[in-house]
């Protein structure tokens, strides 16, 4: 038998993984907007704007990179190779270097972030043809490039802020105190108003029961507090009606008490017989319960 899943019940099955109380469902309406609305923003400015300036960036060190290894291979004579480094070292602020016999690193160390390495390895394999290398997490201030030529390894140090915007791990910090600080405002705020009406709640439920809750006090939203005095109204009505059923039948018991006493002084005075026990018995019965009822109006006022 195949189950089939119907909007009706993929809503059942959502509605039961959702919070039932309402600081939880309250919470939920306002943390989950604000985070939605942070992960949109934090994708819209990597994919527009962080992601496209850092491509930018690292297309334009590879293609110094590319012109520092074509001049090279131009003209590899000591002294050529010299004015090379010093112009880098000026007009690029590359620190240029020759290690001659070396090969490349086997191993590399990648990014905590992917896109630094992705966009900076797109654009030297679309700028160089011989073999390359590179490391982004070695040096703090620096990334690593090392390209392999005949006679070793051309190894060119760049600024890091030449090859990727640096500024993108202090927006995602900023994004991330601020969704923290508004998400713990929230909570207070939220907090707040679920108290009152768990106050309430608590109110009517110990009322309920029959203990009288002298300490609650409305407070809170408007509307809350205009339940809680309707509650209290409420409340005071149910036990003024209360108390006059209760003195009204107090007085009834205790006018019943006058008759009582003439009927079973006259069955006193009567003949005995069967049915005269059995009115004296139901007499003793009907004056039971008048006592209890007064004991029990009396324990009540006390």
């Amino acid at each position: 038998m195949r189950l089939r899943v119907t909007p009706r019940y993929l809503a059942r099955l959502i509605k039961r993984q959702l919070p039932t109380s309402l600081f939880g469902r309250s919470l939920l309406i306002i943390v989950l907007p604000v985070a939605l609305m942070q992960v949109a923003v934090t994708w819209i400015f990597f994919d527009a704007h962080w992601d496209t300036v850092t491509s930018r960036l690292s297309d334009g060190l590879a293609g110094e990179v590319a012109w520092a290894v074509e001049g090279y291979q131009d003209d590899k004579s000591p002294e050529a190779f010299a004015v090379l480094a010093r112009r880098a070292e000026e007009s690029l602020s590359l620190s240029i270097a020759l290690q001659e016999g070396r090969v490349l690193p086997q191993n590399r160390r990648y990014s905590f972030f992917a896109p630094v390495d992705r966009a900076l390895k797109r654009a030297l394999a679309e700028r160089l043809d011989a073999p390359f290398w590179f490391d982004t997490t070695r040096y703090p201030a620096y990334v690593d490039i090392r390209v392999q030529v005949d006679e070793g390894v051309l190894r060119v140090l760049a600024p890091r802020d030449r090859a990727f915007a640096t500024q993108g791990h202090i927006f995602i910090l900023w994004m991330t105190v601020a969704t923290l600080l508004l998400t713990a405002v929230a909570i207070l705020f939220i907090r707040n108003q679920t108290r009152a009406i768990e106050r309430l709640a608590s109110a009517a439920d110990a009322f309920g029961r029959g203990v009288d809750d002298t300490g609650f006090k409305p407070h809170g939203a408007r509307e809350v507090r205009q339940a809680a005095h309707a509650f209290l109204s409420m409340k005071s009505r149910i036990q003024r009606h209360i108390e006059q059923r209760t003195a009204l039948l107090a007085s009834v018991s205790h006018d019943l008490r006058t008759p009582l006493t003439r009927l079973k002084l006259e069955l006193a005075l009567a003949p005995p017989g069967t049915r005269t026990a059995e009115m004296k018995r139901d007499l003793a019965e009907m004056e039971h319960m008048i006592d209890e009822y007064l004991a029990f109006r009396s324990e009540d006022v006390g």
